[in-house]
């Protein structure tokens, strides 16, 4: 306990193949933190990384015991990172950011003046992101489905934040796992606040964000905050059932009145397509509720560890 209590703030880092960016973000931030006058911490959690950005950490521990590491034996996502850091963090109040330096260290103090005044949850709103279409799509998407399972309050979120202990030890606690963080931390009910930050184009490389990743955590933040996509799938299924019903009273009274059949074989194959796709998109569903299901029954740890530097 008397750790924690020398600790203040605890930077916690997701880090996947970012070794030309460690040097640059561990000298800005540092700076950052230095000026707070408050012990502190910074915490890189590496990802499975292929290149050096553990050798680089390391040299960062040996050069600033304020500096730490954790190293994974693959990549595992940045989420189960992040959450790696907060078993680890001592600090009264956590913060977490992106290792690319699109988070300006230089705006931390921003998200620490609202913990300041009372809040415990607290992200950073992008003043103009730096993504492309694609990503900046996939943000507006995300604020609107959580705006409708949160609350309204909660549209504006990033992975800048800062959080205090108490609501990083409720989240750790849980035991679920696919966890889409933001919208948990806003689930648990602690008081949550925003402000506006910079946001800054990439230092280096490309982001490491793929089309498919992105897709599997928007799947992620839906599927564990709702079951929406079940009833909507009900709610089709109704509604291709009374199509079909009115669709084939159609044609049999044009049996009764004009003599003849049901012409058109196009038609038979297009109907047979659209709801063979209706189902398979039904059963796609159903599908990620149990797949979740099954690897919250088999408990395996979200990550796995192969070496810290503390």
């Amino acid at each position: 306990m008397e750790l924690k209590n020398s600790i203040k703030y605890s930077v916690v880092i997701p880090v996947f193949n970012e070794a030309e960016s460690l040097q640059t973000l561990h000298t800005r931030l540092t700076r950052v933190m230095e000026a707070l006058n408050e012990p502190y911490e910074i915490i890189f959690v590496d990802d499975g990384s292929s290149d050096s950005s553990f050798r680089i950490i390391k040299d960062l521990h040996d050069k600033d015991k304020n500096t730490r590491g954790i190293r994974f034996t693959r990549n595992f996502g940045q989420h189960p990172a992040i959450m790696a850091g907060f078993n680890v963090a001592a600090g009264d109040i956590v913060i977490t950011l992106d290792a690319d330096l699109q988070n300006p260290p230089e705006e931390i103090p921003k998200l620490l003046e609202k913990i300041d005044e009372g809040c415990e949850v607290v992200f950073g709103v992008f003043q103009q992101r730096k993504h492309n279409a694609f990503r900046r799509a996939g943000s507006w998407f995300s604020k609107r489905v959580l705006s409708r399972i949160v609350s309204a309050d909660t549209t504006n979120i990033s992975c800048f934040r800062a959080i205090r202990a108490c609501a990083v030890h409720q989240l750790t606690s849980l035991k679920e796992k696919n966890v889409f963080l933001s919208g948990m931390l806003c689930w648990t009910g602690y008081k949550v606040a925003t402000v506006e930050v910079k946001h800054d184009a990439r230092h280096v490389g490309k982001t490491k964000y793929s089309t498919f990743k992105l897709i599997a955590r928007w799947t992620d933040m839906v599927v564990s905050f709702t079951d929406l996509p079940l009833r909507i799938a009900i709610f089709g299924g109704l509604l291709l059932g009374v199509f079909a019903c009115a669709l084939t009273l159609y044609y049999l009274i044009q049996y009764l009145i004009h003599g003849y059949g049901v012409p058109g074989f196009a038609t038979i194959v297009i109907l047979v397509t659209f709801f063979a796709g209706a189902q398979l998109f039904s059963l796609g569903i159903l599908g990620e509720y149990i797949g979740r299901m099954s690897r919250e029954v088999k408990n395996r740890p979200e990550y796995i560890i192969r070496e810290i530097v503390n």
